[in-house]
């Protein structure tokens, strides 16, 4: 009866221990997730500053202030960029060292993306793992009860 209890501990512990990995997991999509937006940005700002490259100046164009809207603008230059650098600054640069500073960034996100999956593929093989386990668990528990040990199941 003590081995049965000792089981009974251990698979406790392993669904605790699945339930912890669950969580991770999901907070790990939600950061995926988050750096896929963040790199659909850059994407965006990118071709921005590409295709403000190949306007003329005067040139009448369409700007996006967010959410799907745009107002009319007219390109005073086409030679710099003002860039967010973080904590609510933003700096001017010209259009080679903005395109290097975003194709940085996107790299630094597209790195940081693969780490996620990297973690996020470890913590997988861990459930799958304690799945395993808990259906050895199941398996031996249901051998004990077998048809004629005269227990309710």
């Amino acid at each position: 009866m003590s081995s049965s209890l000792g089981g009974e501990e251990e698979a406790r512990r392993l669904v605790l221990a699945y339930q912890q990995y669950q969580a991770q997991a999901d907070a790990i999509v939600q950061q995926i997730s988050l750096t896929q937006v963040t790199a659909d940005g850059l994407n965006r700002a990118l071709g921005a500053v590409e295709a403000m490259e190949k306007a003329e100046e005067g040139q009448e164009m369409l700007v996006p202030i967010g959410s799907g809207s745009f107002v009319h603008a007219r390109l005073a230059s086409r030679e710099r960029v003002v860039l967010n650098v973080g904590a609510g600054v933003s700096i001017e640069k010209t259009v080679a060292d903005a395109k290097e500073a975003l194709n940085t960034r996107k790299a630094d996100v597209a790195e940081a993306s693969k780490k996620l999956n990297e973690v996020l593929s470890k913590i997988d093989q861990e459930m799958q793992k304690i799945q395993a386990i808990l259906g050895e668990y199941e398996s031996q528990m249901q051998q004990q009860q077998g048809p004629g040990s005269g227990q309710v199941v």
